[in-house]
């Protein structure tokens, strides 16, 4: 915790407390609160006032320090509950620091007068919260983790300016991200190679609709493919999201619609989906193709739901739809084996949901040197459908989903996950299209200090009537990095990984973040009758993490280089993988 000794007052210990002194956590300095759009205004707030009733801050950016500590702990907000809010003001800071000597230069200084700031009214409109409100520190502490999930952000705080008696002045301060973008991509992974290319725009003239045209392509199929979608469409709480993708062995066409639940506190939320897919699926064994046949996939759906319990401690939810859900197979030139059948599920169903209003702010668990917002309590969601033949359904059936999970924060060393699903269906009169999969995952991050962790993960999955498709595999990005992708498929699965992770605090040119992670991964996949050879699979490995600092959140390139220990006989000695994740 940071407490400037003469400008920003603690909050504990002092009669005073209650007259709206603040106490800021260092959390928001490295990350930005330099370069800010029209700075003198922004920052430069008034000395204490001599007058009993206000306290105004002068936050100034070399007031701040990069935050040591793995998480943040407490909001400045909270000992001003239920004040009323008087003012707010957004401070937007550019994507380059001038006045760091390591980004002060024509380039990037050039790159700061091209882009286009985030607009103001943009951002506004993502507020939970409007002057004459009275202080919800929950709804503030959300509006912060909803604005770092913009991928046009690269990070975003909320915090007290000035108070005055019984009014509080907020500040909203947001960094935006490099957004306009030449993509040039690779991939590599054992069965195959991909590659492409794109032109791409997050934050189209500052308004936060993202476009992007490109170009992919890889042993299966060559595609290109436009996307357009806006989480918040029209500074209006409405989602929008339109993919169509045009591919060599079939085409994609995606548009979501949605007004859904933008805070824990949203009373009701509504939505519709059309999804139609068609693509040629290859099937792997051993490091060979063994089947493969066209698919194609339809999922629609559209919804209403409300809150009806909203308190501080949790959210429930019920909400009820309608989804058509159809899988169909066609034989190709390269079709070797039985394809799976046709299956189709049109129904009603009633969803419950339940959220628990817990969260950390943590750093260095998936991304690299930037504040995660992490969930750290439980979330349950049960579905439940049902419809006869008069929806087109070959018979009456029974469709199911339900997940848990659960996070755990102890003594700020020990983080445990914990998550679950079933998804299934049944027709009441035809056993053979009764896909069920059960699966299960158990995580644990110890934190040794700000950049050294030890991660493990444990999964488990069953499953029982699944199409080829869906069966369950181990090799490559499935677990077994040491092994080609999918070498190894069955009903029920296990890995088991563990990683020495290490955050850096390099920082290539200003842009780029470095980790590095040393691992080992066991497991195997097992139960068909086709798949005799299941032997256990173990390997070792070293691998390299790069994150860009200024462009959006969410990717972190992989390069690892994986040795098996156990089943070696007809495989490589190593195998490279490269690709980009959103996790670590």
């Amino acid at each position: 915790m940071f407490i400037f000794s003469n400008n920003i007052l603690s909050l504990k210990n002092t009669p005073a407390a209650m007259a709206g002194r603040v106490v800021l956590v260092s959390t928001i300095g490295f990350f930005g609160l330099v370069n800010i759009v029209s700075a003198q205004e922004a920052f430069t707030a008034e000395p204490v006032s001599s007058t009993p009733e206000c306290i105004a801050y002068n936050i100034n950016p070399e007031d701040f320090e990069d935050k040591k500590e793995s998480r943040e702990e407490e909001s400045p907000f909270e000992v001003l509950q239920g004040k009323t809010i008087r003012n707010i003001r957004i401070a937007q800071i550019n994507v380059f620091n001038e006045k760091n000597p390591d980004e002060n230069n024509a380039v990037y200084r050039l790159l700061n007068r091209l882009h286009i700031t985030t607009r103001e009214k943009v951002v506004k409109s993502q507020l939970l919260f409007k002057v004459g409100d009275k202080v919800n520190y929950k709804n503030l502490e959300e509006t912060a983790r909803n604005l770092r999930t913009r991928k046009y952000l690269t990070n975003a705080h909320v915090l007290p300016e000035k108070v005055c008696g019984d009014q509080v002045d907020v500040l909203v301060i947001t960094q935006d991200s490099w957004v306009l973008e030449p993509q040039v991509s690779f991939s590599h992974k054992s069965s195959d190679n991909e590659s492409g290319f794109a032109i791409s725009d997050g934050n189209v003239l500052g308004t936060g609709n993202a476009f992007k045209i490109g170009y992919e392509e890889n042993q299966l199929r060559k595609t290109i493919s436009y996307d357009f979608s806006n989480p918040y469409f029209l500074n209006k709480q409405i989602a929008v999201r339109a993919l169509y993708e045009d591919t060599s062995d079939g085409r994609n066409t995606l548009l979501t619609v949605e007004r859904p639940f933008y805070a824990l506190d949203t009373p009701r939320a509504m939505g519709v989906q059309y999804s139609d897919l068609s693509q040629v699926d290859e099937i792997r064994s051993h490091d060979e193709v063994v089947n493969s046949f066209r698919h194609r996939a339809i999922d629609n759906e559209v919804y209403f739901g409300v809150a009806t319990d909203v308190n501080p401690n949790f959210t429930q939810r019920w909400l009820v739809g309608v989804t058509h859900e159809e899988d169909s197979f066609f034989t190709n030139e390269d079709t070797l084996q039985p394809i799976p059948k046709r299956d189709k599920a049109v129904y009603p169903w009633i969803e419950y949901q339940y959220l628990q209003n817990q969260y950390g702010v943590f750093k260095n668990l998936n991304q690299i040197q930037r504040p995660e917002d992490i969930p750290t309590g439980q979330t349950v969601t049960a579905r439940l459908g049902f419809a006869g033949t008069t929806f087109g359904n070959p018979d009456d059936v029974l469709r199911y989903k339900i997940t848990y999970g659960n996070i755990l924060d102890i003594s700020d060393k020990h983080i445990f996950e914990v998550s679950a699903k079933l998804d299934g269906r049944q027709h009441l009169g035809i056993d053979s299209l009764d896909p069920n999969l059960l699966t299960s995952t158990v995580a644990y991050h110890y934190l040794i200090n700000e950049k050294n962790r030890w991660y493990f993960r444990a999964e488990y999955g069953v499953g029982e009537h699944l199409p080829q498709y869906e069966e369950l595999t181990v090799g490559d990005i499935t677990g077994l990095r040491g092994y080609p992708t999918d070498y190894l498929r069955g009903k029920k699965r296990y890995v088991v990984s563990v990683e020495r992770r290490y955050f850096s605090d390099l920082h290539i040119f200003n842009l780029m973040r470095v980790g590095g992670v040393v691992f080992f991964d066991a497991g195997k996949a097992w139960g068909l009758p086709s798949e005799q050879n299941s032997p256990l699979l173990s390997n070792v490995g070293v691998g390299l993490r790069l994150s860009s600092s200024k462009i959006r959140i969410g990717n972190v390139i992989h390069i690892d280089v994986a040795m098996p220990t156990s089943a070696r006989e007809g495989i490589s000695k190593y195998q490279l993988i490269m690709g980009a994740y959103q996790q670590f």
